[in-house]
């Protein structure tokens, strides 16, 4: 059901940026975000830390409406989270 929705037309319409990230297994945050950075980047770059690689994403995100799932999570840590979810803040509302 969420493939079906992530590929309808509104869907994209909707979102300037797409991203899905199959997580099972352990939560690593630095893994997950290197599958979002390359789908909204479209390119594949090596990055030393995590932090560097925020940073980057944060200026592909910046006032763009995104779309982000992510697949078979299993965590329920709120520092997995607070690591993750740090570039969000720069996207558009809506």
């Amino acid at each position: 059901l969420a493939r079906l929705l992530y590929n309808e037309k509104q869907v994209k319409d909707r979102f300037e940026l797409k991203a899905w990230a199959c997580v099972s297994g352990e939560f690593d945050s630095f893994a997950i975000s290197e599958v979002i950075y390359q789908s909204v980047a479209g390119v594949h770059k090596e990055f030393a830390d995590l932090n560097l690689l925020q940073v980057d994403l944060v200026k592909h995100l910046r006032g763009k409406r995104f779309l982000l799932v992510l697949d078979d999570v299993w965590s329920e840590s709120p520092e997995d989270w607070k690591t993750l979810v740090g570039p969000f803040h720069a996207c558009a509302p809506g």
